[in-house]
């Protein structure tokens, strides 16, 4: 019985001794796979993945932005602007709308940047390269304002390549 139990340990060392070198991890070790780094020009952007993705950024519901509501945006680069609309929790101060407004805008473009790295990201003092060519349709409505079909608290149209402080009197 020993002898049966000593001789079945001795089998899986050698069974185990024996599978322990792989070809398949070595063949791809040999042959590192290295970061596309090419620049593509030309690229279309996804702009439903570009809204799933800002809006998982601005409108999480533990983050860094506690008074946000809603978001709804439309890029179109055929006729030059972004709307934007952004709605805040009621009793939201007029400043935190107006700096919630300006991070989506900045946002939204750091989001395409992603999708297309050819646009310049956003700054202190910049939008970013999504609006140097595009105007910014942007309106800030508090939520029940928003659902009554009301007037937005703040309108405005940035010009392209400009950059404005957005201040909701």
């Amino acid at each position: 019985m020993k002898i049966k139990k000593f001789a079945l340990a001795v089998g899986c060392m050698v069974l185990l001794c024996g599978c322990t070198k792989s070809n398949i991890v070595e063949s791809q070790m040999a042959q590192p796979m290295e970061p596309d780094t090419a620049m593509y020009w030309d690229i279309e952007l996804d702009l439903e993945q570009l809204k799933e993705q800002v809006k998982d950024i601005y409108l999480e519901e533990q983050g860094d932005y506690p008074m946000a509501a809603d978001i709804d945006f439309e890029v179109n680069l055929p006729e030059e602007y972004v709307d934007v609309t952004v709605v805040v929790k009621d009793g939201t101060s007029p400043e935190e709308a107006a700096e919630y407004a300006m991070s989506v805008i900045k946002g939204i473009n750091d989001e395409v940047t992603v999708q297309d790295a050819t646009y310049g990201e956003s700054g202190e003092d910049t939008y970013g390269g999504l609006y140097q060519e595009n105007e910014i349709r942007v309106k800030i409505y508090d939520e029940s304002t928003y659902r009554a079909n009301g007037v937005p608290m703040y309108e405005a149209v940035i010009p392209a390549d400009e950059y404005q402080v957005i201040v909701i009197k």
